[in-house]
């Protein structure tokens, strides 16, 4: 069984996390940011060669050999962009999927495709830096993420040029502290991003690192506003976000004090993105019902068809991992989803696609190999991702265009990119 490779310090929170749908309710008024424009903001073009277009050149033609499994999934084609990025996250943008992951040096790498075949690659952002979350909103792209202790964020017009957002009070730690965006959704003024603030810790780290669970608003996805919050957002993390339900719902989770229960999910709503409440806790956010007791249970996606809220997360220790799912009508009251293959498996994202939801995660042979669960509603995940094609390689992204899904990972021998398309059932 793979274990998960972004778990981070504390309760099990995710360096995937985010990249929720939007939802379809009504607009939210979100106070734009007032902070003064940069005096310098650094633009990472797009890599090209001479003549090429704004995206750079595109890959050699990709082999004719063609990888297909039993449930329609097809291989995409090895070639250049995707053997230097080893991807995590993915979008469709409304003219091109965009991805975005790690590079062999440890930096940021973004690719990007307008028929998930054939990629292209762009340049990188820069050291020390990291994206958590990609969303897509009608003013474009954005990325969150971290630049050194810092939250940082990352915006693109067409997914091909990008403008790193000014260092500002709003996204600096506090001293001996770390702060990260996780994840972001578009609103109708702007942006909101989510994300949490933890005491720094590189070795022996608990679940006392978490400090608070972070919001920041945005007209213009470069200067942020940090939102009140209140209590609720106290000692947690926020690892996703989505426009619905009574506004926003975002989820996450919060360490316990018991070591036999070390952490559970949490779902917070939001009617304006400025004023938060927890959703009540119940025992479908802990682990119990089948969910070995030891384990720390989180959520680390959701989103929405526009009719079902539908969350996505794992219960893990350093030896045992389990899915978890849960799904909602109103983003207030949750059941707790059922799962073919759940047990030992691991669920990072979940992307509302034309024929229900794709929740992905790196799960194992002993799982749902591929890390693939389809579902029309949410309420109940089936594994699509059970053939051998799928063995040893992560998953862990999905995004779909009205005619095709995809879905991103990597070769856990050497890390390389490995995607997959199918035709939308």
């Amino acid at each position: 069984m793979r274990r998960s490779r972004f778990a981070q310090a504390g309760f099990i929170v995710l360096f995937v996390a985010g990249c929720a749908s939007s939802g379809t309710s009504a607009p939210a008024t979100i106070p734009a940011s007032a902070l003064p424009s940069p005096t310098a903001v650094t633009s990472a073009t797009p890599a090209a060669t001479p003549g090429a277009s704004p995206s750079s050149s595109p890959s050699p033609s990709p082999s004719p050999t063609v990888l297909t499994t039993s449930n329609g999934w097809r291989r995409v084609p090895d070639q250049t962009a995707l053997a230097g990025v080893q991807t995590l996250l993915v979008v469709w943008t409304g003219e091109r999927f965009v991805a975005a992951g790690t590079l062999d040096d440890g930096t940021v790498g973004i690719i990007d495709s307008t028929d998930g075949q054939t990629w292209h690659s762009q340049a990188g952002f820069g050291s020390d830096s990291r994206i958590n979350g990609l969303s897509v909103g009608q003013a474009g792209v954005l990325a969150v993420g971290s630049q050194g202790n810092k939250a940082r964020s990352w915006f693109s017009s067409d997914g091909l040029a990008w403008t790193a957002a000014p260092a500002s009070a709003a996204t600096s730690a506090a001293k001996g502290h770390t702060v990260r965006m996780n994840a972001a959704a578009a609103t109708g003024s702007g942006w909101l991003a989510v994300g949490e603030e933890d005491v720094a810790c590189t070795i022996d780290c608990g679940s006392s690192t978490a400090v608070r669970a972070d919001v920041w608003a945005s007209s213009d996805g470069l200067h942020w506003t940090v939102q009140p919050g209140g209590d609720a957002l106290a000692k947690s993390a926020m690892t996703g976000i989505v426009r619905g339900g009574p506004g926003y719902v975002a989820v996450g989770g919060a360490p316990d004090a018991k070591p036999t229960n070390p952490g559970h999910a949490v779902i917070w709503t939001s009617s304006n993105g400025t004023a938060w409440t927890r959703v009540p806790d119940a025992p479908i956010f802990h682990a119990t019902g089948g969910i070995n007791s030891g384990l720390q249970v989180s959520a680390s996606a959701i989103a929405t068809d526009g009719s079902h809220l539908v969350a996505v997360g794992e219960g893990a220790s350093q030896d045992l991992t389990t899915a978890v799912a849960w799904w909602s009508d109103d983003g207030r009251t949750w059941q707790r989803a059922t799962g073919e293959r759940f047990p030992t498996g691991q669920l990072f994202q979940v992307s509302s696609v034309p024929d229900g939801f794709l929740a992905v995660g790196p799960s194992g042979q002993d799982s749902c190999l591929g890390g693939i669960w389809s579902s029309p509603d949410g309420k109940a995940w089936s594994c699509i991702a059970a053939d051998p094609a799928f063995d040893e390689v992560s998953d862990v992204d999905a995004a779909a265009s009205a005619t095709l899904e995809l879905v991103v990972g990597y070769d856990d021998n050497g890390g390389a990119s490995v995607l997959w398309t199918r035709p939308v059932p």
